[in-house]
């Protein structure tokens, strides 16, 4: 059935959430909608006949004969006036009126459409509130990115300094031990930045995954105290470590497990004066497993606690810089817990009174315990994990070549080296490796050239290596595109050598 445009014009301009007001120069009301007669208190229909003065104040009636109006007529458009209706109980309602006038069949119609002032201040306000929302957020970005700006060049300055100080060759055997611990230590801090950044990221972007299995959790914990513990021990803070061995088996993903005690510990210590105590303990909460860490350091103040966990929040910035970091760290933690389906809280008495972090995960509702190896198997291969296997590496850069065939010859493999992708194809024929580990972004034929190459044509694909792709791209697309492209697995740069090892040697088993 056809819909007659006039009258569903008619019924939208009837409920529209304003007031709209025609009347003729007589000041005759010809049209007044629903919502302007609910603001009078006026039945349907009562407005239309009256005269338009009636609707007013006394004050708006001499201001609409003679200001209003006449503009009115005048320009044909009035924009923005403020007048005072008066409705059928004697209640006044100051509002805005925007009016145009228009002739049509020989008679003059004004048309005019109100908004109470009310509804206005509230507009007002909503813009007022956005305005600063904006201006606060642009501060907030402008901030960070210094912040962010300042922390990475941090330890890049340090590494550039104690590298040009070690080419000099003026340093001696103590200071070159020295330097080299500084740019190890400045660029664990740089790539945990970097890492840090990444993480928000994917959370942001709805992209972080974990790989959770069911995990006994105190090797876990521990783990993340022991690379915590130079620190503690550097700053003078005691480190008080409770385990309980029968906590139990939690599903979760251990390498963020392990992040989450790491920088709960980490946060703790940093804010730690010399000669406090940060406090561990891993115990068993009814169905949970339960991480707790309790400091005797700056406290947090009550009001503050609700942001604690906001990402880029920092309770105070001067002190923030003074220790360094993104103030990323317990945003993500909470994300990292939330995955695995469990909680995080934080509890302070205030300034000086220290802070207790607790982590709650849910206990593997089957724990049958986690798989291992005999003892013997076991000793023999974390003394050389790769011991047997033939290992290719392929990466344009020498340094990096060097490192890695170091580290795989280190860990029992037989490994051999090649600088370009013709190099790699030719060795994958003469050695026949159980693995290759190529890099991606090499000059002329990269890594995706060699890993096409390696999986179609027929001398190489017969061997059939797994392959290992170690690139600088982290991006959730672009693990889509190698893993496409033929690689098993990725290693993001910088790499970890004991997740070099440890991938080669799970890969290559389950080949």
């Amino acid at each position: 059935m056809p819909v007659d445009p006039v009258a569903a014009s008619a019924r939208s301009l009837a409920h529209v959430p304003c007031g709209l007001l025609s009347f003729s120069d007589d000041g005759t009301v010809r049209h007044a909608n629903a919502c302007l007669h609910g603001w009078l208190d006026a039945p349907p229909g009562e407005l239309v006949g009256m005269n338009v003065e009636r609707l007013l104040t006394p004050a708006s009636r001499i201001f609409h004969s003679t200001h209003f109006f006449p503009l009115l007529k005048l320009h044909g458009r009035a924009d923005e006036i403020h007048l005072e209706l008066r409705g059928m109980a004697g209640n006044d309602l100051p509002v805005l009126a925007s009016a145009v006038r228009e002739t049509a069949d020989g008679e003059a119609l004004n048309h005019c459409a109100l908004i109470t002032m009310v509804r206005r201040r509230e507009f007002e306000a909503a813009l007022v509130h956005a305005r600063r929302a904006a201006e606060a957020a642009t501060a907030a970005k402008d901030e960070f990115l210094a912040v962010v700006s300042h922390e990475l060049r941090t330890p890049l300055s340090a590494i550039v300094g104690w590298v040009r100080l070690a080419r000099s060759g003026k340093l001696d055997a103590t200071m070159l031990q020295r330097a080299m611990d500084t740019i190890d230590r400045n660029a664990q801090m740089q790539a945990q930045l970097i890492e840090d950044l990444l993480d928000v990221s994917r959370i942001v972007s709805g992209k972080l995954r974990i790989s959770p299995r069911a995990i006994d959790l105190p090797p876990v914990v521990e783990a993340a105290i022991d690379t915590s513990r130079p620190a503690a021990q550097a700053k003078g803070v005691e480190l008080i470590v409770r385990v309980d061995r029968d906590a139990g088996i939690v599903h979760a993903d251990p390498a963020r497990m392990q992040q989450i005690v790491w920088n709960l510990v980490a946060n703790a210590i940093k804010f730690t004066p010399k000669g406090g105590r940060v406090q561990v303990e891993l115990v068993r909460a009814s169905s949970r497993a339960r991480v707790r860490v309790a400091d005797t350091g700056r406290g947090i103040e009550p009001a503050q606690l609700p942001y604690l966990f906001d990402r880029f929040w920092q309770a105070d910035a001067a002190l923030q810089r003074e220790h360094g970091g993104l103030g990323l760290g317990l945003s993500i933690c909470k994300s990292l817990v939330e995955l695995h389906g469990g909680s995080i809280r934080a509890e302070s008495n205030g300034l000086g009174a220290g802070s207790v972090f607790t982590v709650d995960i849910p206990l593997a509702v089957a724990t049958a315990g986690v798989a291992g190896l005999p003892p013997d198997h076991a000793q023999a291969e974390a003394e050389s994990p790769l011991a047997g296997l033939r290992v290719l590496v392929v990466d344009d850069e020498a340094d990096a070549r060097g490192l890695m065939k170091m580290l795989l010859a280190g860990a029992g493999a037989d490994c051999e080296t090649a600088s370009t992708v013709d190099e790699g194809l030719e060795a994958v024929v003469r050695q026949r490796p159980h693995a290759v580990v190529s890099d991606i972004g090499m000059s002329g034929k990269d890594g995706f050239d060699f890993i096409r190459a390696l999986r179609t044509d027929p001398r190489y694909a017969a061997v059939g290596p797994t392959a290992i792709a170690v690139t600088g791209m982290a991006r959730a697309q672009d693990r889509v595109n190698l893993l496409r492209a033929g690689f098993q697995a990725l290693l993001v740069k910088p790499v970890e050598p004991a997740e070099v090892v440890a991938m080669v040697a799970a890969l290559t088993r389950r080949g």
